[in-house]
């Protein structure tokens, strides 16, 4: 349970909310312009951008144990501020990058500043507030992450357009880390630390990650995560690429529904939290976002023998059935970490089970970009039937009444 007063708690999650919302709005700027970036200013081809990206994400992944384990040894504060002034700074080497094989290199690096700092903030979120809380307020940063996002993006196409110096785009980045860093600092500095500060250990770091995976129910949390997590690859990837394939008069849409995703998420997911973290629902709504996942990679097949038009509006039904595989996954999901992750090992604990879905990020753009190509039906029938099959065991197994 928090120790905070409750104007403490409410004034901690209003600037965990502010700061979600900066943080978001310099992640946008970036990635909506990280393309034209990598290409025209630094002199990258374009065939190693995807290469280099997926360099990060292994990078990240690999560096986010280690990384979380630090963390719970020497201070979440202080190791997420170092993080943040790594990113900072890091963001404004890439003006002095060029070509690919620089390109390469520093995005490996980079990876693992930049890919590792997500638990690093979800655990000083969940550190000084009660599990309830925590699994609210983490809903409720869909609302700005989502508005944050959209501003940033907003701000590069005006910089891109008016054709001014990309370090604007890169700048701004930078600064909302240090931004994001004050204000946590500020909103910290009174209030009990007891857990977003724990004291050196004489555990070592590998003893935490060891343990951290050392639960059998963590480890099928981590590769249900894995298999779950492929609509963010369904929504992103699979989907604009099946429009533009099999219903280019829809390609319209894609925008359109993606805009109903952001804030469809951003109005519920608060709300869904909340009643995911009641009566073991949390379990429920995990088998229910596999087997709606793996229900909507059946009529892959289909879009190639069936019209323009039956093809389009099947990809926005399924599209609409993805919304609510993500929503109810990610409620489950936050149930899970914040439950599931001890105090003591509370960055590491949480960086552990998030593993499966930075896996996920690495395997799935090939993985659903393939499902276009009309001969790799297959796949598509054995991802659904391994993805929902997972969905009915998940639905068939005891619930864990200690969460």
């Amino acid at each position: 349970m928090s120790t905070l007063t409750v104007p403490q708690a409410r004034r901690f999650q209003r600037a965990a909310l502010t700061a979600t919302g900066i943080d978001s709005l310099g992640t946008g700027s970036y990635v909506s312009a990280a393309v034209v970036l990598f290409t025209q200013h630094l002199s990258v081809n374009p065939a190693a951008v995807g290469f280099g990206l997926t360099l990060s994400a292994i990078s990240g992944m690999l560096a986010s144990l280690p990384i979380s384990a630090l963390a719970d040894r020497w201070g979440n504060l202080r190791v997420f501020t170092c993080s943040y002034i790594l990113r900072a700074l890091g963001t404004l080497v890439w003006v002095f990058i060029s070509g690919d094989a620089q390109y390469l290199a520093y995005s490996l690096l980079f990876g693992v500043i930049d890919r590792s700092a997500a638990s690093l903030t979800r655990s000083l979120m969940v550190a000084p507030l009660s599990k309830e809380d925590s699994i609210r307020l983490i809903g409720l940063t869909a609302l700005p992450a989502n508005i944050g996002y959209g501003l940033g993006a907003g701000l590069s196409a005006l910089v891109l357009f008016l054709n001014l110096p990309i370090i604007v785009i890169l700048g701004l980045n930078s600064a909302t880390f240090i931004f994001v860093i004050i204000l946590y600092r500020l909103t910290l500095r009174d209030l009990d630390l007891s857990k977003a500060d724990v004291s050196p250990s004489v555990i070592t770091s590998w003893t935490r990650i060891k343990s951290s995976l050392d639960s059998s129910h963590r480890r099928r949390i981590v590769f249900d995560n894995f298999l779950f997590s492929f609509h963010r690859t369904f929504l992103n990837v699979y989907f604009p690429l099946a429009v533009v394939v099999y219903a280019p008069n829809y390609v319209w849409v894609v925008p359109v529904l993606f805009v109903v995703n952001a804030v469809v998420v951003a109005l519920t997911q608060a709300a869904v939290n909340a009643w995911a973290d009641q009566r073991n629902r949390h379990q429920k709504l995990w088998g229910i976002s596999g087997l709606l996942l793996g229900i909507s990679m059946f009529p892959v097949p289909l879009f190639a023998a069936v019209g323009e038009d039956v093809a389009g509006k099947l990809l926005i039904g399924l599209l609409i059935v993805q919304i609510a595989a993500e929503i109810a996954q990610s409620a489950a999901l936050t149930v899970y970490m914040v439950r599931m992750s001890r105090e003591e090992n509370l960055a590491t604990d949480l960086s552990a089970i998030n593993l499966g879905g930075q896996f996920q990020n690495i395997t799935g753009p090939a993985i659903f970009s393939s499902l276009v190509v009309p001969e790799r039906w297959p796949l598509a029938i054995l991802a659904g039937a391994v993805i929902g099959a997972r969905g009915v065991l998940v639905l068939r197994r005891p619930s864990n009444p200690s969460l």
